[in-house]
């Protein structure tokens, strides 16, 4: 029962998130449910750059959304070991011990909060302003990212993948969607 309503509020969050993708084409919401988002798109003509974020951007660089209230995610060692592997420990005299093996020591990772913060979509990539950690981070270094009712997850080309939770914003997830399609028409 639980399962299907958080299954039921994603479905719902990728149909307002298609269909504001498709707004931009000219689409139905309903065709828009298919994925074929091609021909010319109206995006700068309907979409306006906000004109004062709070952040000082580069000159000719617009920010075009606007992520409040996220927190910033990474693998980080969190204090455990582990050891595992086979071992032989033979005794040679009294106190004295000979030992051989394959045994190795772990640090494992986890997934931790790093800092809170605000992400903005600019047309030369995204910068993230964090109360402890800022990053920046232009479209060309980008290899992917994925969107999702309550996520962000944005691969770097050198480095491991950046994610950030908190409530997403159909509408401005669709705005960062086109805007990292079309970064280079946009400026």
């Amino acid at each position: 029962m639980i399962f299907s309503l958080f299954k039921k509020k994603e479905e719902k969050w990728n149909y307002k998130y298609r269909a504001s993708i498709g707004k931009y084409f000219n689409l139905t919401p309903e065709e828009s449910q298919k994925g074929n988002y091609s021909g010319e798109s109206n995006f700068k003509d309907v979409v306006d750059p906000y004109p004062d974020v709070g952040i000082r951007l580069a000159k000719g660089e617009k920010c075009y959304a606007c992520f409040d209230d996220l927190s910033l995610k990474a693998y980080r060692r969190d204090g455990r070991v582990g050891a595992y592997g086979i071992t032989l420990r033979k005794k040679v005299f009294k106190g004295v011990y000979l030992r051989a093996g394959t045994g190795r020591f772990a640090a494992p990772k986890s997934l931790q909060e790093v800092s809170n913060g605000s992400l903005y979509v600019t047309t030369r990539g995204i910068f993230f302003d964090g109360d402890r950690k800022n990053i920046k981070l232009p479209w060309s270094k980008i290899m992917k990212e994925d969107v999702g009712e309550n996520h962000i997850s944005l691969e770097p080309s050198n480095g491991e993948p950046i994610l950030f939770n908190g409530n997403i914003d159909p509408d401005q997830a669709a705005i960062m969607t086109i805007v990292s399609q079309a970064h280079e028409h946009l400026e």
